[in-house]
């Protein structure tokens, strides 16, 4: 079993700053009409990182629970959850149903990012579907996305490629990463984020390591169904446009527990 636990310290500096152009509004109000069609009124987010959906959904009206591995972007969370509305639980998504407390269940879940490209063998997505699933009311939602393994971007292994460069009045930040696939597992891929960090007149130079599996269609669809969750729609985006194999990088599922 992999270990995540002490991984994104780093990126939790970093995460907004890197990831603050992304149209989290966006997928908020996909998933509000969702959440409105089916009745939910509460919600956990599964690998809820600093919180830019959960806090979104909780200033929609919904009851909200964020959940993370990581200490260091529950810290951040928590500080721009300036209502105080949001439960931050720290754990490993794959042991959810030891980190809630017995009896809750809730109206929906998410699962957005990369989160889900985490849980690297079938052991991982088996483990974490049964626990979310005694977490969730019969006829929940359960929404995840995953990267396709049909598209992965050959181009983009090996290389070396400048993702971000960001300057504020102290910090300057390069950051570049490479991938390369993983030699066990043709649909992992491991995500080197090289980071430059320019910081009092001194350069920091830190390396991450993540590795995140990409996912076929069919036998993605097929564990959510045997682990008790019906497969409603997949969308190419938050949009709900069609999802289609051969043509969409990314892959949106909306599920109902039976």
């Amino acid at each position: 079993m992999i270990s995540m636990k002490d991984e994104f310290s780093l990126e939790a500096e970093f995460y907004d700053k890197i990831w603050g152009r992304y149209d989290y509004d966006a997928d908020v109000k996909f998933l509000e009409g969702l959440f409105r069609d089916y009745g939910c009124e509460s919600v956990v987010d599964i690998g809820c990182g600093t919180g830019n959906h959960a806090i979104r959904l909780s200033r929609s009206g919904f009851k909200v629970t964020g959940l993370d591995i990581s200490s260091a972007m529950l810290k951040i969370a928590k500080e721009k959850d300036q209502e105080a509305k949001i439960e931050f639980i720290q754990g490993d998504m794959r042991k959810i149903e030891n980190l809630i407390p017995k009896g809750q269940k809730f109206d929906a879940a998410i699962c957005l990012g990369t989160t889900f490209s985490h849980l690297i063998t079938n052991r991982d997505v088996q483990a974490f579907l049964i626990g979310l699933h005694k977490m969730l009311r019969k006829n929940g939602l359960f929404i995840f996305n995953a990267r396709n393994a049909r598209k992965i971007d050959e181009e983009r292994l090996n290389k070396l490629i400048l993702d971000h460069m960001i300057i504020r009045e102290k910090l300057q930040l390069l950051l570049l990463f490479y991938n390369t696939r993983h030699t066990g597992n043709r649909n992992v891929i491991v995500w080197r984020p090289i980071y430059l960090i320019k910081k009092s007149g001194k350069v920091d130079l830190q390396i991450r390591e993540h590795k995140l599996r990409w996912f076929q269609f069919s036998r993605l669809k097929r564990m959510s169904i045997e682990n008790g969750f019906e497969v409603a729609a997949t969308y190419s985006r938050p949009t709900k446009e069609e999802f289609k194999e051969d043509k969409h990088t990314e892959m949106w599922f909306v599920t109902i527990i039976k």
